[in-house]
């Protein structure tokens, strides 16, 4: 079982994904965006990319192989969320 992070992984890393098997293989998917992702999926809209943003929204997006893409905003649970106070 993977721990549940307590706040979005810095970009490029590997440690706040969660494996998941896709289009054959299984692949690391952002955490925050996990539940998104697999449900597209188990209905039948396939994805082929995403990324959670890492606390960017105007880098978090998912990829559909019709190549038609989400982008999302507000999606990280607020105890993800980093905090500058």
């Amino acid at each position: 079982m993977i721990d549940k992070p307590s706040k979005c992984c810095d970009m490029g890393s590997y440690e706040c994904q969660v494996p998941m098997p896709l289009n054959g293989r299984v692949q690391g998917i952002d955490y925050c965006i996990a539940d998104i992702v697999a449900s597209l999926n188990a209905s039948n809209i396939r994805t082929v990319a995403s990324c959670c943003g890492h606390g960017d929204d105007s880098l978090s997006s998912i990829v559909l192989e019709d190549g038609r893409e989400l982008t999302l905003t507000g999606h990280a649970p607020e105890e993800m969320e980093e905090n500058d106070e």
